[in-house]
């Protein structure tokens, strides 16, 4: 039996290697994903950003939804379980699909991995959440922050060999190695399978009805095919995409008004950070898109001065720096804790604001340092993720931490999601904004070129940036009112819950 009170409970362990795992084989072939449109299905490079925005933006979007369904119909373990059997079929697919450059296959295997994060994105984390008992959160806090330093680790050994191995594989035996990796998480799950149910909710530990189960296979078939269509029709998809994000938003709103007065404070509080994250997750979306892009055209393939990279793996910087910094991060806390300061989430986010702010510059100065080979230094770009990596450090572990506590349970998968739903809104809007520097192909890179194109853009973001970072800071002490107000109301009602029951007695 495991010691849901000790550092890192026995499924907390298991919970670390699946996300080891599931980080190499999904940003494995995430990072393989833009050259792979661009250049073997010939997509134009307008048209593989909205594609990039999109896969990065349905998963997110749909995890909502997937936690919903986790909360009320089939169970958190079910739906992580499910989910990563439908990535190794999308995996395997997309592999057949690169073999002869199948356009529609490989559409529905994007999809069908897309589907495949919908549904069990948001649950690992209320499994690591109930592996923890009520008394041993901070334990829990830790531990959220070592599982995001283990995906980063998985993520940046994929991102960095995966465009190695083309050259040995092609893209169809790569893909099919992200579909291995999963199969490994499949049998994982198999075999911890009474441990991981006895974490999950009610739902994971007793049979569901049939027509549960229909009518689950029935929503995932048309959700499925929704998101096929969403690949294949991008121009009017996104709209989907931003109707599903802000229809997740409106729910949120409508369980507020439900709520007990308690958690009313604490999840009007949620609900702003969220709209502050959407804001914050449209600097990180550029990753993917403009960055990306910008580093795939211009990049240099030599970091150091003696390790050699493809441009397409300049995104395994971000969680490299991600896994370093994670470390100094805590420590830093924990120094500032000893100190008497505890910096609050809207604090943190403003400082993460800051940070992309000077990503962005330096990388617009970077677009004015264009070599005689007519490249641009991988060392720059390796710069720029230092920074943009600490933004996302001081907030992607602790923001479904913060969540979690701030709002009941039975809507704990959902609310999870919300994270992921800010996510995909800034996502697609990255992708969407970013369009609006795509070149042809065949265009020929001048130094008047790259500062006509990259350099003013980039200079604007970091503008938005650091005006983001004086509104947040300004709005912290608004946000820390909240929660404290609802934390006191929730300490006055346990408190005339405990006078009741001793009266009783």
């Amino acid at each position: 039996m495991q010691d849901h009170n000790s550092r890192f409970p026995t499924v907390s362990k298991i919970l670390f290697l699946r996300q080891f795992l599931w980080g190499a084989a999904f940003y494995g072939t995430f990072v393989l994903l833009t050259k792979f449109f661009l250049i073997d299905l010939n997509y134009s490079e307008a048209d593989t950003i909205m594609m990039m925005g999109a896969f990065g933006a349905v998963g997110p979007v749909f995890s909502a939804v997937g936690g919903f369904v986790a909360d009320k119909y089939i169970g958190a373990f079910r739906a992580v379980y499910i989910g990563y059997a439908a990535y190794l079929v999308g995996f395997v697919l997309l592999g057949i699909g690169a073999s002869d450059l199948n356009v529609p296959l490989s559409i529905f295997s994007i999809a069908l991995i897309g589907y495949a994060r919908g549904l069990s994105a948001t649950c690992p984390t209320v499994l690591l959440g109930n592996s923890y008992s009520e008394t041993n959160r901070d334990a829990f806090q830790q531990g959220l922050t070592v599982n995001y330093s283990i995906n980063n680790l998985g993520s940046f050994s994929a991102k960095y060999l995966f465009p190695f191995l083309i050259a040995y594989l092609a893209y169809q035996g790569v893909f099919f190695i992200s579909g291995l990796l999963m199969a490994c998480n499949l049998i994982l799950f198999f075999k911890f399978r009474k441990e991981l149910a006895n974490v999950g909710n009610n739902l994971d530990r007793a049979p569901l009805p049939l027509m549960t189960w229909a009518i689950f296979i029935v929503g995932s078939i048309a959700t499925l095919g929704l998101v096929f269509w969403i690949f294949s029709n991008l121009d009017m998809g996104k709209y989907i995409l931003y109707s599903l994000g802000i229809g997740a938003i409106g729910y949120f709103i409508y369980e507020i008004t439900k709520a007990t007065r308690a958690y009313q404070f604490k999840m009007t509080a949620v609900l702003i950070i969220v709209c502050i994250l959407i804001v914050f997750y449209f600097f990180y979306g550029q990753m993917f898109t403009s960055m990306n892009m910008y580093a795939i055209n211009l990049m240099g393939d030599e970091l150091l001065g003696f390790i050699p990279i493809h441009p397409e793996s300049n995104m395994a910087f971000n969680p490299l720096w991600c896994f370093i910094l994670g470390g100094p991060m805590i420590q830093i806390y924990a120094w500032l804790d000893r100190k008497g300061y505890s910096p609050t989430i809207p604090t943190k986010i403003a400082g993460a604001f800051v940070l992309s702010a000077i990503a962005f510059t330096l990388l617009a100065l970077s677009s004015e340092s264009m070599g005689p080979d007519g490249k641009i230094s991988a060392n720059w770009i390796l710069l720029v993720h230092f920074f943009q990596a600490g933004a996302e450090v001081i907030l992607i572990a602790l923001g479904a931490g913060f969540i979690f506590e701030m709002v009941p349970r039975y809507l704990a998968a959902f609310s999870v999601g919300l994270r992921a739903v800010a996510i995909s809104l800034s996502g697609i809007l990255a992708a969407v904004i970013a369009t609006k520097i795509a070149l042809p192909k065949d265009i020929v890179f001048t130094p008047e070129v790259v500062e006509a194109v990259y350099t003013g853009y980039f200079y604007m973001l970091a503008q938005i940036a650091a005006f983001m970072s004086v509104l947040t800071f300004a709005l912290s002490r608004a946000i820390q009112g909240l929660i404290l107000r609802g934390e006191a109301l929730e300490a006055e009602e346990n408190t005339g819950e405990t006078e009741v029951a001793s009266l009783l007695n």
